[in-house]
């Protein structure tokens, strides 16, 4: 007779026709394969294997884990350089540097004006010079340069202690620039000039303009002699018919006071009114035309402590919303085309604020999204730039070493919730990354010019002269055009994917794309795939190049790897030619989960051999019978893993599992009269492990 032992007791096995009993030892089985409703496996798939696909990445960057059993981060990227927001996946734009006539200098601030782009320049500091100049030049389509215009030459005051512009802006026919220049008596005062279609500048600085020597030296000699993006001194809002100027009245200066100053001219700057005065430590971060809490259109400020509304006609300003105080809070903040106040903060988190008819405030963190941004691309926002399409261009980052500035396509038009935070977050894509660290971005601009093309325009600052890029067709989708141009790489991340259980080994066989302009050799258009295993660099193993005849790539010739998570960077290269790049629309791995290790057992209990052999213990009134089927019962109902040990294997800890009860195969002995006699008969049970 053969015996086990379960929950301390001993029970004999049936014994079969040819008198022999037995115990099945098989695997537990696992529950059925994960699939997505949203996107990454699919339920017609074929159950035998497993499929993760990655079809499209609306949810942008910033996603260091996909979890399959919340959807978090599906759809999206932990990091890229490579295109993403319109669908396919493509190689990154690239960017073609700009030139500029001598002097070197530094690129401020750029406006649409007459069907081309004008820009302001500042020249670069020099101590021997006897005045210095601040320069307007026109953007020249045809050669890449911004050529000469006209320049503010303010010798005749002795502009030998530096010349700054801080903001431009077109208002009615004219451009206007807000400026500082200091001269020999360190009397630093504010001006502004105009220039007109055709090319001619003029003082605009006039009647009720802060520009007398001695009583309004409002910036110092420090800030006069330098070409620092994040000195925010003045800026200006065309309001109508209204043109307003912020200008930062700095208490180190010899007759600054710690207040910004508003003021306001519907002349274009023959008289001037002052308005407001409004305390900062750091001065204007933006003005813009937005609206105040009873949601009326309003000249509105944002300083490093708050964002105020202006009232020009009465002479007063209310808080809308108080900030941090951080001195990189609000800087270039803009009026997304939702509608929305977009407002970067020091600490890297960017806020949209809308006002409902109902005169309610919202405020909305909306990124950076997922779990954030990857520690070479961290920082804070530095200028952004609304643009003729859903996208808010956001300058951020590059104000360390190993900090790369990025340029980044905000997606406006959707607000989304993070499944598993309940966080709102707009979708972040990568537009540019600067392979240079510690430099920031300090002003953009977006133009269509002359010659019809769209750029995107963008400045980095470095030590002697900006160094100027533009992004040709920036946001035209890759498949409705044969002009754009690409950079030679680029990478995609994908996040750490748990394939569908963190806790269990899957084994990945391969790895397929569906991609369009491959080519058959490395020389030209390919993707490289690189991946790491459980929380290892993605970039610790190549597995190989998709190429035209080669859209599948196998883990470890053929054999798999098992993992718990898999991160993947694919490396697309496109060869020589600019425009040429390959379009991935959807990439895959194949696997399927091993079997867990976990063991389970069957058998058939025998209650008879049971009582003749092992001799339960009884109590008055019970037969032995009873008392083995009790047993029995208490082993099925067990809150706890119970023992169990058969043909010697080590003893070990089991549950009867409550998908699969034991059943009772029970006859009725001895009954008649009024004694109902006793059950006897077979228990099938079956027990697994528990670990």
């Amino acid at each position: 007779m053969s015996v086990i032992e379960l929950n301390g007791n001993y029970y004999a096995l049936m014994k079969d026709s040819n008198g022999r009993s037995s115990v099945t030892q098989s695997y537990v089985k696992r529950m059925s394969s994960a699939f997505r409703t949203v996107g990454m496996q699919k339920r017609e798939d074929d159950t035998s294997v497993n499929r993760y696909v990655n079809t499209g990445f609306p949810n942008g960057i910033g996603w260091a884990r996909a979890k399959r059993d919340s959807g978090r981060g599906v759809g999206g990227m932990l990091d890229s350089t490579c295109w993403t927001a319109l669908g396919p996946v493509t190689l990154g734009r690239l960017q073609e540097t700009q030139t500029h006539v001598s002097p070197a200098d530094h690129f401020k601030q750029a406006v649409n004006f007459n069907g081309e782009l004008y820009g302001v320049f500042e020249e670069d500091y020099d101590t021997g010079e006897a005045a210095m100049s601040i320069y307007w030049r026109k953007f020249n389509a045809g050669t890449d340069t911004w050529d000469a215009v006209t320049y503010i030459d303010i010798s005749t005051s002795g502009a030998d202690e530096g010349a700054r512009a801080f903001d431009m802006v077109v208002h009615k026919s004219l451009m206007f620039t807000v400026m500082n220049f200091g001269n020999g008596s360190a009397q630093f005062a504010y001006r502004i000039y105009t220039i007109n279609a055709a090319e001619s500048s003029a003082d605009a600085s006039g009647t009720g303009w802060p520009d007398t020597a001695g009583t309004h030296d409002y910036v110092t000699a420090t800030v006069n002699e330098r070409n620092n993006y994040d000195d925010d001194m003045a800026r200006l809002l065309s309001f109508g018919n209204t043109l307003v100027v912020a200008l930062f009245r700095d208490s180190a200066a010899n007759d600054g006071d710690g207040l910004i100053e508003i003021l306001s001219t519907v002349d274009s700057g023959s008289n001037w009114v002052s308005d407001v005065t409004i305390p900062s430590g750091y001065g204007p971060k933006a003005l813009v035309d937005w609206y105040n809490l009873s949601v009326e259109r309003s000249p509105v400020l944002v300083t490093a402590e708050g964002i105020y509304a202006i009232d020009i006609a009465n002479n007063t300003f209310e808080l809308i919303y108080g900030l941090d105080g951080d001195p990189a809070t609000g800087r270039w903040a803009e009026v997304g085309n939702d509608g929305g106040l977009y407002v970067g903060f020091g600490s890297g988190q960017i806020l949209r604020l809308a006002i409902t008819d109902s005169n309610t405030l919202t405020v909305t963190n909306i990124g950076p999204p997922g779990d954030g941004l990857v520690a070479a691309r961290q920082g804070h926002p530095t200028y952004m730039l609304r643009t003729p399409t859903e996208w808010l261009m956001v300058a951020y980052g590059g104000h360390a070493s190993g900090k790369n500035a990025s340029i980044f396509m905000i997606d406006t038009s959707v607000l989304l919730t993070d499944p598993e935070t309940n966080k709102k977050y707009m979708p972040w894509h990568h537009m540019w990354q600067d392979s240079t660290g510690n430099l920031d971005i300090v002003a953009m601009a977006y133009s269509t010019a002359s010659d019809g093309t769209a750029r995107l325009h963008f400045a980095v600052e470095g030590a002697a002269a900006s160094i100027n890029y533009h992004i040709e067709e920036p946001f035209v989708h890759p498949e409705q055009s044969s002009t754009v141009k690409h950079q030679a790489t680029s990478i995609l991340r994908l996040p750490d994917d748990d394939l569908g259980d963190p806790q269990t080994t899957a084994m990945i066989l391969q790895a397929y794309v569906d991609a369009d302009d491959l080519s058959a050799d490395t020389d030209d258009e390919f993707i490289s795939l690189r991946y790491g295993t459980n929380g290892a660099s993605d970039t610790t193993t190549t597995l190989g190049n998709f190429l035209s005849s080669a859209l599948s790539q196998s883990f470890a010739s053929g054999v798999g790897i098992a993992v718990r998570r898999i991160g993947i960077n694919l490396l697309l290269d496109r060869g020589s030619t600019t425009t040429n790049t390959p379009k991935m629309h959807e990439f895959e791995l194949q696997g399927h989960h091993v079997l867990q290790d976990k063991l389970a057992w069957d058998f058939v209990i025998d209650i008879a051999a049971t009582v003749r052999d092992y001799s339960p213990d009884v109590t008055s009134g019970q037969s032995a019978e009873e008392v083995v089927i009790s047993n029995l019962e208490t082993v099925a109902q067990s809150t706890t893993l119970i023992t169990f040990t058969s043909g010697r294997m080590t003893q070990t800890r089991v549950r009867v599992p409550n998908d699969i009860p034991p059943q009772f195969d029970l006859n009725i002995v001895d009954s008649g009269g009024k004694d109902t006699g006793y059950r006897t008969g077979f228990v099938t049970i079956r027990v697994e492990e528990g670990i």
